[in-house]
C-alpha cells in the first residue's frame, strides 16, 4: 500500500456565491478574505510509517518533554508555529478565537519554553526526516480570488479542483513507478470538506468532469482507494509532515520564506517525466 497523507492550508469557499459573501463582508476597510489554498501532499510506502512514528515521538519526547505515549495537540509539531517561534514572529494561533480552545494555553507553554537553539535543532531533525523517508511531494496552490473573478459561478469548487489535480498525479505516479497491483490511500485531518457524504457526492463530481477532459484521463478506482481515511493530525503523525510542507509552499507563493524551508524540500516534490521541473507536476497552481 503506497501512503498519501493530505494536508490544506487557508480557507476553502465552496462557491461563487459563498466568497462573495466573505469578500463584500470584509469590504469595509477589514482583512481581505484570505485567497489562497494550499494542498500538500505526501507520499511513501506503508512500510515507512513505523519510521514516522518513532521519529516523531523522540521529537516530542527530547524537545518538548512530552511523556510517554502522549497524544495531545499541544504537542504537535505545526510549521506556522515553528516557523513563527525561528523568526520571533506573532502566532495567530495563539490569538483570537485561537485562546478559546482548552490546550492552547498549554501549547503555548510548552513551545514558549524551547530557546533558539533547540527551535533550530528541532528544525533541523524535522528536515533530516524528510531525507530519510525520501518521501514523494506534491502540492497544488489555487488561488481561489483569481479563478472566482474569472469564472464566477460556472467556477469549479477550487478545493475540489486542487483534490483533483493530486489524485491525478499520484494515480500517474503509483502506475508507472509501482506497477499495476499497488494502490495508494489518501488519509486527511478529519477537518477536510470531503467528510460529509454531499461534499464527497460534489467532489466526485467535478473529478469526473476534471478527468475527462484531461490528456490523459486517469483510472482511479483502479490505482487508488477512492473513499479517503480521515484523523486527527496530532494523533496520525505523518500528517505533520503535509502540514509543514503545505506551510513551506505559502512561504514560497507569498515569497516570505528567509529559512528556506521550500529550497529544503524542493528535491522531494515529483518531477515532470518530459522536462525534469516540478511545476505542473509537484507544483501546480491554478489561478
Amino acid at each position: 500500500m503506497y501512503m498519501v497523507f493530505l494536508d490544506e492550508s487557508g480557507s476553502c469557499y465552496k462557491d461563487y456565491s459563498s466568497f462573495a459573501k466573505a469578500e463584500q463582508k470584509k469590504s469595509g476597510g477589514g482583512r481581505k478574505t484570505d485567497s489562497l489554498i494550499i494542498f500538500a501532499a505526501v507520499g511513501f510506502p506503508e512500510h515507512q510509517l513505523s519510521i514516522v512514528d518513532s521519529w516523531f515521538e523522540n521529537l516530542r519526547t527530547s524537545f518538548l518533554r512530552a511523556p510517554d505515549l502522549s497524544t495531545g495537540p499541544e504537542y504537535e509539531i505545526k510549521g506556522s508555529i515553528l516557523y513563527a517561534l525561528r523568526m520571533g514572529w506573532r502566532i495567530y494561533e495563539w490569538e483570537g478565537k485561537g485562546r478559546q480552545r482548552p490546550w492552547t494555553k498549554e501549547q503555548r507553554r510548552i513551545w514558549s519554553s524551547l530557546n533558539d537553539t533547540q527551535l533550530k535543532e528541532l528544525e533541523q531533525c524535522v528536515f533530516d526526516l524528510f531525507r530519510r523517508l525520501s518521501p514523494t511531494i506534491w502540492a497544488v496552490v489555487a488561488d481561489q480570488r483569481s479563478l472566482y473573478t474569472r469564472y464566477k459561478h460556472k467556477t469549479y469548487p477550487p478545493a475540489f479542483w486542487a483534490i483533483t489535480y493530486l489524485q491525478q498525479r499520484v494515480v500517474h505516479h503509483v502506475q508507472v513507478q509501482l506497477g499495476t497491483y499497488e494502490r495508494a490511500a489518501f488519509i486527511m485531518d478529519e477537518t477536510s470538506l470531503l467528510r460529509s457524504a454531499e461534499s464527497f457526492k460534489c467532489f466526485a463530481e467535478t473529478r469526473n468532469k476534471l478527468n475527462t477532459r484531461a490528456a490523459w484521463p486517469c483510472d482511479f478506482s483502479r490505482f487508488i482507494i477512492d473513499i479517503p481515511l480521515f484523523g486527527k493530525s496530532h494523533l496520525h503523525q505523518p500528517l505533520q509532515l503535509a502540514d509543514l510542507v503545505a506551510h513551506a509552499v505559502r512561504r514560497r507563493v507569498t515569497k516570505t520564506d528567509p529559512l528556506g524551508w521550500f529550497d529544503s524540500l524542493e528535491p522531494y516534490f515529483a518531477r515532470h517525466w518530459r522536462t525534469g521541473s516540478i511545476t505542473n507536476a509537484g507544483l501546480t497552481y491554478l489561478k
